[in-house]
């Protein structure tokens, strides 16, 4: 997988885990790779967050966006040591706040992630 690009800001899995980056001046973690931070615009270093995160928050969507049919689950993802990303569930049955969950790979350019134990 290649970092993402400023057309497509999703972020990117590398060997299961977020390519991020984390600011040497205020430690603002982003889920994409950035030479400046985006909130303090300080320097940045290349972190990778993960491999699991916990749901902040998850949804059945009813909705067609882009190429995903649905019906399809979401979750909010508090990545470990990292920021908050948006993810899809496999399985498609949603998981509750505070479930662990571990990203599995990409799919469409979307994030993909399953419950722990499953």
């Amino acid at each position: 997988m290649t970092p993402p690009t400023p057309a497509d800001p999703r972020p990117c899995l590398i060997g299961g885990r977020i390519a991020g980056s984390t600011c040497t001046a205020c430690g603002h973690n982003a889920a994409r790779r950035h030479p400046r931070c985006e909130r303090c615009l300080g320097n940045t270093i290349a972190t990778d967050f993960g491999p699991t995160g916990v749901v902040w928050s998850s949804a059945t969507v009813h909705l067609r966006i882009g190429e995903l049919t649905p019906p399809f689950v979401l979750a909010y993802i508090d990545v470990d040591a990292g920021p908050r990303v948006l993810a899809q569930v496999v399985g498609g049955n949603e998981i509750p706040a505070g479930g662990l969950v571990r990203f599995t790979g990409e799919e469409n350019g979307n994030l993909t992630v399953k419950a722990v134990g499953q």
